[in-house]
C-alpha cells in the first residue's frame, strides 16, 4: 500500500524541481548571452598576453603555453559556436511559448490558404503540434547546454594533465639535450594513454564480454576490467563528467551522441592549432612556393625593424635596427637576449661568474655582426634594457661614414663559433636559423646651406603723425 505522505513528498518536489526548471531557463539565457562575447574575445586577449611575455618565458612555460593557447582558443570558439546555438534554440523556444499562449489550439488546418488537400493531409500527420515543438526544442537547448559543461570540464582538465606532463617532459629532456624527442615520445605516449585506455575497456567489456559470457566469470578478467576503470578515473574527472555524459547519452540516440563528442573533441583541436597557426605565420595558404618564409628570412623581414613590428614579431627575438631607412653617421643596433634561447650556449661560452661585465663579455661572445662584409666590433656592443620591447640585450652602433647612398646590408650571426652546430647542448637547435641579414637603405642627410639676407634696417622706426 502507497504510503499518502510519500506521495505528497514527491509531489511537492516535483513541484519545486519545475519551478526551479522553470528558472534555470531564464539563466541558460542570460549565461548564454553574457558568456558569447566573453569566448569570442578571450582568444585575441590571451594570444596578445602570452606574445607579450614570450620571450621571458622558461621551457615549461612555453611548452604548457602553447598546448594552452591551442586548446583555450579551440574551445572558445567551439563553445561560442554552441552558445550562439543555444541562443537561437532558446530562443526559438521562447517563441513558441508565447504563440502557443496567443493561440492555445494551434494550427487551424480549415484557414490555410495556399494548401491543397491532400498536402494539407500530409502535414497533418507528418508535422507536430505546438505542444511537442516546443518540448522539443526544450529538449535540445537543455541538452545542447549540458553538453557545453561536458566539453569544457573534460577539455580543460585533459589540457591542464597534458600540459603539466609535457612542461616536465621538457625539463627532463633538457637535462639530456633531447628535448624536442622527449615531448614528441610524451605527447605520443599521453595521446595513446588518453584515447587507448577507454577504446581497450569498451573492447574488452562492451564488445568481448557481451559476445563472450564465460569471460565474466573469469576472477582475472574482472580484476582487469576494474584496473582499466580506476586507471581511467585517475585520468579523467568521471565523478563530474560521467553523470551529464551516461544521462544525455541514454536519452538521447548513444552513437549519435558519441559520434558529436569526438567531433567536438577534433574541432577543438584542429580550430585551436589553425588559429594559433594564423598568429604566428604570415599566411595560411600554401600557395607561396615561389617566396616562401626561408627566402624571406634571409633576404627582408618585418620583424627585424623596430618601426614595421607586428604583434607576430613578438614570438621573435631577432636582431633589429629603428627603421630601413638610415640616414645618420651611425646604425642603431640592437641584439636581443632570450634565456629559452641563449642560456644553454652562454654556460658553454662563459666560465665567469653572473656579474654584470661577464655577462656582456659572454653576450658578446654569441654575436658577431658585418656591414657590407666588413666585420664590426663587438666590443662597442653594452648591455640594455627597452622597456618598449620588453627585452633585453645588447645595444651598439654600426658606423655608417664613408657608405655611398644605396642599399646596405648587415648580417647578424648567432653563436659564430658554431658550439650548437652538431646539436651537442640541445636538438631543440635543429632547425634554428642562426644567420639574419638586414638590408637598409643608407640616405645621408645633408645641409642645406641658405643664402644670406641682409637687413639694412633691423630696428625700423615708425613715425607717427599726429593731425
Amino acid at each position: 500500500m502507497t504510503d499518502p505522505h510519500s506521495q505528497s513528498e514527491n509531489t511537492n518536489s516535483n513541484s519545486g524541481l519545475q519551478r526551479l526548471r522553470d528558472r534555470t531557463d531564464e539563466l541558460e539565457l542570460i549565461i548564454s548571452s553574457l558568456t558569447i562575447f566573453a569566448l569570442f574575445s578571450l582568444p585575441g586577449w590571451l594570444f596578445e598576453s602570452f606574445a607579450n611575455s614570450y620571450t621571458h618565458l622558461s621551457l615549461a612555460l612555453i611548452v604548457g603555453g602553447n598546448l594552452g593557447m591551442t586548446i583555450i582558443t579551440g574551445l572558445s570558439y567551439v563553445l561560442g559556436s554552441c552558445f550562439v546555438l543555444h541562443l537561437l534554440v532558446r530562443a526559438y523556444w521562447v517563441g513558441l511559448i508565447g504563440l502557443r499562449t496567443v493561440f492555445p489550439h494551434g494550427i487551424n488546418w480549415q484557414r490555410t490558404p495556399g494548401i491543397g488537400p491532400i498536402t494539407r493531409a500530409h502535414y497533418q500527420r507528418e508535422l507536430p503540434n505546438l505542444e511537442q515543438t516546443i518540448q522539443r526544442a526544450d529538449r535540445i537547448a537543455s541538452s545542447l547546454f549540458a553538453l557545453i559543461s561536458l566539453l569544457t570540464l573534460a577539455i580543460l582538465w585533459v589540457g591542464l594533465l597534458l600540459a603539466l606532463m609535457l612542461a616536465i617532459a621538457g625539463q627532463v629532456g633538457a637535462q639530456f639535450g633531447l628535448t624536442n624527442r622527449f615531448i614528441v615520445i610524451t605527447t605520443l605516449v599521453m595521446v595513446g594513454i588518453l584515447a587507448g585506455l577507454p577504446a581497450l575497456l569498451w573492447l574488452l567489456d562492451s564488445v568481448l564480454g557481451t559476445r563472450l559470457p564465460g569471460l565474466q566469470r573469469s576472477a582475472g578478467f574482472r580484476a582487469l576490467i576494474r584496473s582499466l576503470t580506476a586507471c581511467i578515473g585517475l585520468i579523467y574527472p568521471q565523478r563530474l563528467i560521467l553523470p551529464v555524459q551516461l544521462t544525455l547519452q541514454s536519452n538521447t540516440h548513444p552513437r549519435m551522441f558519441i559520434l558529436l563528442l569526438f567531433l567536438g573533441v577534433v574541432a577543438i583541436v584542429f580550430i585551436g592549432n589553425f588559429r594559433v597557426t594564423g598568429w604566428t605565420d604570415f599566411t595560411l595558404s600554401g600557395e607561396f612556393h615561389y617566396l616562401g618564409d626561408e627566402a624571406l628570412r634571409q633576404d627582408f623581414h618585418s620583424a627585424h625593424y623596430e618601426a614595421w613590428r607586428t604583434d607576430k614579431d613578438k614570438l621573435r627575438a631577432w636582431p633589429m635596427i629603428p627603421a630601413f631607412e638610415q640616414s645618420g653617421a651611425f646604425v642603431q643596433l640592437f641584439l636581443p637576449y632570450q634565456p629559452l634561447r641563449d642560456n644553454l650556449l652562454l654556460k658553454q661560452v662563459c666560465a665567469q661568474g653572473p656579474d654584470l661585465p661577464a655577462s656582456a663579455d659572454c653576450l658578446q661572445q654569441i654575436w658577431s655582426v658585418r656591414l657590407n662584409d666588413q666585420d664590426v666590433a663587438m666590443a662597442q656592443f653594452i648591455p640594455a634594457e627597452r622597456g618598449d620591447l620588453r627585452m633585453r640585450g645588447l645595444l651598439g652602433l654600426v658606423p655608417a661614414s664613408g657608405l655611398q647612398p644605396g642599399l646596405q646590408e648587415l648580417v647578424v650571426t648567432w653563436d659564430p663559433s658554431g658550439f650548437t652546430d652538431d646539436l651537442s647542448l640541445d636538438d631543440r637547435y635543429a632547425n634554428l636559423n642562426t644567420e639574419a641579414h638586414i638590408p637598409f637603405a643608407f640616405n645621408p642627410a645633408y645641409e642645406l646651406s641658405l643664402p644670406e639676407v641682409q637687413i639694412d634696417d633691423p630696428a625700423p622706426q615708425l613715425h607717427t603723425e599726429v593731425p
